[in-house]
């Protein structure tokens, strides 16, 4: 029987992230979950420090329930790679995943059956159409609204833009909204090319390479993930800085062309909540710590539904790109990247 107190704590962090408020620094030594449960991320990509953060916002909160948590991805931008590593997680009967998809059409099914086998999925960052217990992400929206007013604004409500894409879900979001807000509030502005990148900097450098061509009077590039950005700015440096380079996530190489003035700026989704919200949620579920008043208990289901949990973010520019190194930020946490817990 799980305590009433336990209970209090777990909502009360959920509470408190939600209003912005660090209470992953509270270190409560008295609390204590279920030794035995572990909880698992996984996600594509596993180089990249966005999922550092993540991971470490998982890790704070598994550590203040007293349970495990551990890392694994795909080192690739595999789709059937990832589907493998989460396949071969369900297969270790977790307490729950945190999951990270490349898209959804290879997640349906697998999804889909770790539920069926009572293991609680809490998707963050990107999404699945069906099966998971709880979102947790960035608004997409906003964030795609955001970065077109910014560009939008920075150009002076006229001259030319080109956007970089890939097939993740909310990065694809990112991009749709962005198209649409500027062509709905800046008619000065036109949107000459959409680049399939990837997440290839090496693609994104030759997209904007052969646009400028095209179109030597493009004044902006936006770019929905870290990767291409990078690979964006490059290339606009090396065409005489003035092309405006707006990407999201963040990296030490990002950080140093803002820094630099050789990238316009950087959204960043608050990673580290994510992570933290994501283990809250799959505790809560696995331990039944939720009564609602509906049949869902009643049916054999989990009663925990949550579509949409915003994490918030940042924008990061000259000024304040200084407290985003991942790096300093490990260092002063005396912490590992993705050292299990």
């Amino acid at each position: 029987m799980v305590s009433k107190r336990k209970i209090l704590l777990v909502l009360l962090a959920l509470c408190v992230f939600g209003a912005g408020a660090a209470f992953a620094q509270v270190q409560n030594k008295k609390f204590s979950g279920p030794a035995d449960q572990t909880y698992y991320m996984c996600t594509f990509v596993s180089g990249v420090e966005y999922w550092v953060a993540a991971f470490e916002g998982f890790k704070d909160a598994a550590r203040q329930l007293g349970v495990k948590a551990i890392y694994q991805g795909a080192a690739e931008y595999d789709l059937n790679k990832q589907v493998t590593v989460f396949e071969q997680i369900t297969g270790k009967n977790p307490a729950g995943i945190a999951l990270s998809p490349i898209d959804d059409s290879g997640f349906v099914e697998p999804v889909k059956a770790a539920m069926g086998r009572k293991i609680p999925i809490v998707t963050f960052a990107s999404n699945t159409s069906t099966g998971k217990v709880a979102f947790v992400t960035s608004d997409n929206v906003k964030e795609g609204q955001f970065a077109a007013r910014t560009l939008g604004q920075a150009l002076g409500g006229k001259g030319k833009v080109m956007v970089t894409r890939n097939t993740q879900s909310n990065h694809q979001l990112r991009v749709n909204t962005f198209i649409e807000t500027i062509k709905a509030e800046f008619p000065g502005i036109q949107v000459v090319a959409e680049i399939l990148t990837q997440q290839d900097n090496n693609k994104a450098y030759s997209g904007v390479m052969s646009t400028a061509q095209k179109h030597p009077d493009l004044g902006a590039v936006f770019s929905p993930e870290g990767p291409s950005g990078r690979g964006a700015a490059q290339a606009a440096v090396e065409l005489g800085g003035k092309i405006k380079v707006l990407t999201c996530d963040m990296d030490a190489a990002i950080l140093e062309m803002i820094e630099k003035g050789q990238m316009f700026g950087s959204i960043q989704p608050n990673a580290y909540t994510q992570g933290y919200l994501s283990m809250m949620i799959l505790y809560l579920t696995k331990n039944q710590m939720l009564d609602p008043l509906n049949g869902t208990a009643a049916m054999g289901q989990f009663v925990v539904n949550l579509p949409y949990v915003d994490n918030g973010l940042d924008l990061i520019d000259q000024n304040n790109a200084k407290y985003f190194y991942t790096n300093k930020w490990l260092a002063k946490r005396k912490a590992q990247a993705f050292k299990p817990w």
